[in-house]
């Protein structure tokens, strides 16, 4: 355990919620901080009594959802500044494309499952002026799933919690993993595709 974390998990036991909403928050804008395991960690202070578990849940997914949000508008206000010629390239159209097909679903796995790529996410969704209303839904649903998911890990495993945490971080790392393993060997193959097609 490092001595950030230490202080956090200290912290959470005296400042309860509002600790949770700040971290949960401050991680959905990419500050690097141990959010999926302080929610595992809340949910067994909830268990013990130190946390309320309801308003925990709340908070970490307001928090959670609010962070979502402003990096989204962070994407948007930084994509209206890149030069024009970018966002007339063939990659920019062809990544906002892209990302207007499968936008609700990348958003929504990337909330719980493939937690590392939901700041690009939020930011590419902004930049490419993707609406925010298709945003929305898929952030509210996808943070209620990971604070349930964690939190609700952490409560049950309450006397182990720290041991799912370590279980977690690899698991997160292996599915990173083969994720962009299989969106490297899709865009080879849609490569290759094209170039017999020419």
């Amino acid at each position: 355990m490092t001595d950030i974390t230490g202080a956090l998990l200290t912290a959470l036991i005296n400042h309860g919620q509002l600790l949770l909403g700040v971290v949960l928050f401050l991680a959905a804008l990419g500050v690097p901080l141990p959010a999926s395991m302080l929610l595992l960690a809340a949910g067994a202070f909830s268990r013990q009594g130190v946390l309320d578990p309801l308003t925990a849940a709340l908070t970490g997914s307001v928090a959670a959802a609010s962070g979502d949000l402003a990096s989204y508008a962070l994407g948007r206000g930084l994509g209206a500044r890149l030069p024009a010629r970018w966002r007339q390239g063939d990659t920019w159209r062809g990544a906002a494309d892209m990302f207007a097909r499968w936008g609700v679903w990348a958003v929504l796995v990337t909330r719980f499952l493939l937690t590392p790529l939901a700041l690009p996410v939020n930011l590419l969704a902004g930049s490419t002026r993707y609406p925010l209303a298709r945003f929305l839904l898929p952030v509210v649903v996808g943070e209620i799933a990971w604070v349930l998911l964690f939190g609700g890990l952490g409560y049950v495993f309450a006397q182990s919690w720290e041991r799912v945490s370590a279980w977690a971080d690899d698991s997160a790392g292996l599915l990173l993993g083969a994720a962009l393993v299989a969106l490297g060997a899709w865009g080879l193959r849609r490569l290759k595709r094209q170039g017999t097609a020419r």
